[in-house]
């Protein structure tokens, strides 16, 4: 009785939590993500944020492929901006500086269904190309 019982908590706790969100980079840099999926998330992105760590970001999930466009309404630090369809890289911002009031709008290259905020600096310390494939890991695969 006591094998089965140990056997079930393997069993049930085994790929029924979801990891912490990341996306891996062709050299191997792991950026842990937070998520913003929905309206309130999206126009919030990071807003009021004081620090972002170089391996930190925000990584916004659209419903389909379309332009997107982004501004930096009240934001504190620089960042480079990621424009992603699926997993490729088609476009980046580097060092989109905060504005008070925000009047730059940074438009993707092409309809994008995932844009990703890193710390500013980050494309150029990561040799980050238009054309890469990026692993998004959203949960336990």
């Amino acid at each position: 009785m006591r094998r089965w019982f140990v056997l079930s908590l393997l069993f049930l706790g085994a790929g029924c939590s979801p990891v912490e969100p990341v996306v891996v980079f062709p050299n191997e840099t792991v950026v842990h993500v937070d998520i913003a999926d929905d309206i309130f998330e999206r126009e919030k992105g990071f807003s009021g944020r004081e620090s972002l760590e170089a391996d930190e970001g925000l990584l916004f999930l659209h419903d389909g492929l379309e332009y997107q466009r982004y501004w930096m309404k009240d934001m504190f630090i620089p960042i480079d901006i990621l424009w992603i369809d699926g997993e490729r890289v088609v476009g980046f911002v580097q060092d989109a500086q905060p504005e008070d009031p925000a009047e730059t709008i940074y438009t993707s290259p092409a309809p994008v269904d995932k844009v990703l905020e890193v710390s500013a600096g980050f494309v150029s310390q990561n040799g980050l190309k238009i054309g890469d494939i990026l692993d998004i890991r959203l949960a336990d695969e």
